[in-house]
């Protein structure tokens, strides 16, 4: 593919038909200029997924990398963490002496953005693949940037005076009838966790582009909509999202970084057969200045 136009110091390739990109011939593991950095950072706000191909990277690394784009969580659950980093989680089916020592959730395509029923949705999120299965477990993107802009003029006048309430409890009840092995929510985490409003679109506060906030499994309500009208109109901007115009399905290799606005882009995954298989990835998750929780 053609090399991406506007980009004096990085080889950019699409990866999807207008988001995504493939940083081609850059190595993270090695020391970068500034201005390097500062056209990666740019990149990630204007392709809204970046990928880098075969690279090694120690854990620090890819914490100062994380850095760059925001504040890296340090998560409080550390029976997932890469010991030693707590702004790394593990994400697969690892398993020490039985036991999972990475956070598996292996569910049906959810779409969603990360971190919506806090007040302070993630900036992003940087994904390092360790172990990756010979199928399966790929990661979804659909572009609801672009997907809002391709909406006639009349319905993002109406859909931006919407409201919609997220909930983590009304979330986890479906993880948990996915997966009987998943723990209720204590009341403290419920308490923690209230339901909290979002618009359901987005202005990005870099790019000032729109983008659709969709989480059907999230959202418990649209305000102002009865329920069976909130449900209709969700699932018909999920189906609209999703199209192939705006969809990129990645499927992993080990020692891939990928690195996505999760603004500006909903994600998912896809099941694997993990009772064959390793699948494997370290995560930050990246943060604005004021705090969210996972």
């Amino acid at each position: 593919m053609e090399r991406l136009p506007g980009y004096r110091h990085l080889d950019l390739r699409p990866v999807a038909e207008g988001f995504g990109a493939e940083v081609v011939d850059l190595d993270f593991g090695r020391p970068l200029g500034e201005p390097v950095w500062q056209e990666i950072v740019r990149a990630f706000h204007e392709q809204r997924l970046l990928l880098f191909r075969g690279q090694e990277l120690a854990p620090e690394q890819i914490v100062a990398a994380s850095r760059r784009f925001g504040r890296p969580e340090a998560h409080i659950d550390s029976s997932n963490l890469l010991e030693g980093h707590p702004e790394i989680i593990k994400i697969g089916n690892l398993k020490v002496d039985g036991v999972m020592r990475s956070l598996f959730v292996n569910a049906r395509e959810e779409w969603h953005f990360d971190y919506s029923y806090v007040p302070t949705p993630s900036i992003g999120a940087l994904f390092y693949a360790v172990a990756i299965p010979p199928e399966g477990g790929d990661t979804l993107f659909a572009d609801s940037t672009a997907a809002f802009e391709a909406l006639d003029e009349a319905e993002k006048r109406r859909l931006r005076g919407l409201t919609t309430v997220h909930s983590w409890a009304h979330f986890h009840l479906q993880l948990e009838a996915m997966d009987p092995t998943r723990k209720p929510l204590s009341e403290d985490a419920l308490a923690k966790y209230p339901p909290v409003r979002q618009p359901l679109v987005h202005r990005h506060p870099v790019t000032g582009r729109e983008s659709l906030w969709l989480c059907p499994q999230v959202i418990v309500e649209i305000e102002g909509l009865a329920p069976d009208e909130s449900r209709a109109l969700l699932e018909r901007l999920q189906a609209h999202a999703i199209q192939p115009r705006f969809f990129h399905r990645h499927r992993w290799r080990e020692k891939d970084l990928a690195i996505w606005d999760n603004r500006a882009l909903l994600h998912s995954a896809t099941v694997f057969d993990h009772e064959r298989h390793l699948r494997l990835l370290w995560r930050t998750t990246i943060l604005a200045e004021a705090p969210a929780a996972a």
